[in-house]
């Protein structure tokens, strides 16, 4: 493979990314710690690799050399910031983007060549922004005369 994109992790927001990439015919490579979801998308056909994503020996079986981006949808946040490091050691072009759970980590993970981060509390914090907006807007509108 070539171009192809490497998802570490595959909960909710691999399974997105895998989704989107397979509507756009873009190939790509899952790498998942849970054997039993292994197992589960060696069966209906997905390229999947069973290991730490953190681990050299796992980038390179997933193909990092060849890739164009690794997206680490891991809940791990130790375990993202290991494999972006790792990731950027190996292959410095490679575009990285990182979920995290806090703020200061995303702050870490680009530090260490993420290129991109997803950050969740800042997520969460823009969707209450825009539904309070939204509440207070339409309650506004309903109170005017």
């Amino acid at each position: 493979m070539r171009g192809h994109v490497i998802i570490a992790g595959y909960g909710v927001g691999g399974r997105f990314i895998a989704e989107y990439l397979k509507a756009c015919g873009v190939p790509f490579v899952i790498v998942e710690m849970n054997p039993n979801t292994c197992a589960a998308q060696r069966n209906i056909g997905n390229q999947i690799i069973e290991g730490d994503i953190s681990s050299e020996e796992i980038l390179r079986k997933a193909g990092i050399d060849t890739a164009s981006v690794l997206a680490l949808a891991i809940p791990d946040e130790d375990a993202a910031l290991r494999a972006t490091e790792a990731a950027n050691t190996i292959r410095p072009e490679i575009h990285i983007i990182a979920s995290t759970r806090y703020t200061s980590t995303g702050l870490q993970a680009l530090q260490r060549g993420a290129d991109e981060v997803i950050v969740a509390e800042q997520a969460v914090a823009q969707e209450f922004y825009r539904r309070i907006a939204n509440y207070m807007r339409a309650h506004a509108e309903a109170a005017s005369p």
